[in-house]
Parts: C-alpha cells; structure tokens; sequence
C-alpha cells in the first residue's frame, strides 16, 4: 500500500521514492481519463451546465471540437447575474454566440465591488 509505505517513518527513501512514482503515474492517469471522458461529454451534449468558475476548467480548454476548434456554445444563459462578477461572467461569455443574462432584482441587490460611492448608489438603484 503506496500511501502506509509513505506515512510509515520506518519505511526506507527507495521505497518511499517509488510509492511516490507510483502515485504520481497513477494521478496523471486519473487526470488524463478523466479530462478524456469529460471531453467526450462536451462534445456530444446538447446542454452543458457549469458555473461561472468551472467554464474556466483545463478541461474546457483543452476540448476541441471536430474541427479542432476549442469549444463554444450557440448559448450561454448567467443565472442569478447580479450576483455574478463581471470578471467571472467573461469566463462563461467568451464561450458562447449569444448571451442571456437572468436574475430576479426583487431578491438579492447587485454584487457591486467599487470603492466610489456615486457609482455604488447608481448601481444598486
């Protein structure tokens, strides 16, 4: 067991450094399936759900699509976009054609990171 051979103080540096490459190869497969698997699904849906933050995912970069191209969407829908970052909505809107930006003004007031008073009371109107 890689894992008991590497906490293990009595366990010898060999053996240590071989448990080490072990587990190393054995992630760097998980990761490579993984990002394969993930791929594919991109690929061969019709609808992709993702946060604003996983669209920035590898493996949303990595994905080409039969062209070779990188992904892109014909649209992508921002839930609850005032409360999103500007910075954060790029991720997502870079990826797609269209855009729709969704969001109840009734609930929750905009996310707004600014330090000029003028332009936070103008916002939050």
């Amino acid at each position: 067991d890689y894992l008991r051979t590497l906490s293990d103080a009595k366990s010898r540096p060999a053996e240590k450094r071989a448990a080490y490459r072990e587990m190393k190869s054995l992630r760097k497969e998980i990761r490579t399936r993984e990002e394969k698997v993930v791929g594919q699904i991109l690929r061969d849906s019709s609808v992709v759900f993702a946060t604003n933050v996983g669209a920035a995912s590898s493996v949303f970069h990595r994905t080409r699509d039969a062209k070779g191209e990188s992904i892109s969407f014909d649209l992508v829908i921002i839930d609850e976009a005032a409360q999103a970052l500007e910075a954060s909505c790029w991720i997502s809107l870079l990826r797609g054609k269209r855009a729709v930006l969704a969001g109840d003004h009734k609930q929750l007031p905009p996310t707004i990171k600014c330090s000029v008073r003028e332009v936070q009371l103008e916002l939050g109107r």
